[in-house]
């Protein structure tokens, strides 16, 4: 019952164009799914280890949480859930390992969810409850199988299953240094961060074996990638 209405959920995601819309859907889907009364979303960097915040829902609405950058190494549980590409129970001892700010007006335990895209992790939800639950292995194996399919959702765009193949939005990076715009003017175009658009950057980079921007715009156009 659970896995049919998370399909149906999937496919009214996949649904809207907005990328934006489709981060607030994901978001409700967690907590019209599995009932939680607090949920945020954060994007993941696998070269930096930098987890970057989207958005989170609760019963005041939808806020923004794009000021918040953190690196998921000094947050073990979360770095823990993300290493093993598992949902992960933040018990009352593990939880004192968090910043405050991941846990205010919640229950004294939440649960981690990574978003992994093949063997990337994009990004990861938080979500907890002002009421007391019980973690089930059959909750943490929905939780798991909904992560998945955000994963692929939202990962599509920004990593591809060929390791040297550039991904959409690498591609758009490259694009738009070709025009000379700037990093800030790229993050605004793109409705991404700065610290993000670098990471496009490096990527892309590595994958076009290049040493720095100039080469790699020269390389993408002496391929045919831009134009």
């Amino acid at each position: 019952m659970l896995i049919s209405a998370i399909k149906e959920q999937i496919h009214s995601i996949k649904s809207v164009r907005s990328h934006d819309e489709k981060q607030i859907l994901a978001v409700r889907g967690f907590m019209d799914l599995f009932h939680f009364s607090r949920v945020g979303l954060y994007f993941y960097s696998t070269l930096s280890k930098i987890g970057e915040g989207i958005l989170r829902i609760d019963k005041q609405g939808i806020s923004s949480l794009r000021e918040w950058r953190e690196d998921v190494r000094n947050m073990p549980p979360i770095y823990s859930a993300i290493q093993e590409r598992k949902p992960k129970h933040v018990d009352s001892l593990m939880i004192q390992q968090l910043p405050e700010k991941y846990t205010k007006g919640m229950k004294t335990e939440i649960l981690v969810v990574p978003l992994s895209h093949g063997s990337h992790v994009v990004g990861y939800a938080c979500m907890g409850s002002t009421d007391s639950f019980t973690v089930r292995d059959s909750l943490l194996h929905s939780l798991d199988v909904y992560g998945q399919h955000l994963g692929q959702i939202f990962g599509e765009d920004d990593y591809s299953l060929d390791p040297k193949r550039l991904s959409r939005r690498e591609i758009e990076v490259l694009q738009k240094m070709s025009w000379g715009n700037s990093t800030k003017e790229m993050a605004v175009s793109l409705g991404i961060s700065e610290f993000t658009v670098q990471d496009y950057v490096r990527s892309a980079i590595r994958k076009l074996e290049v040493l720095n921007r100039v080469q790699g715009v020269a390389e993408a156009l002496r391929r045919g990638i831009i134009q």
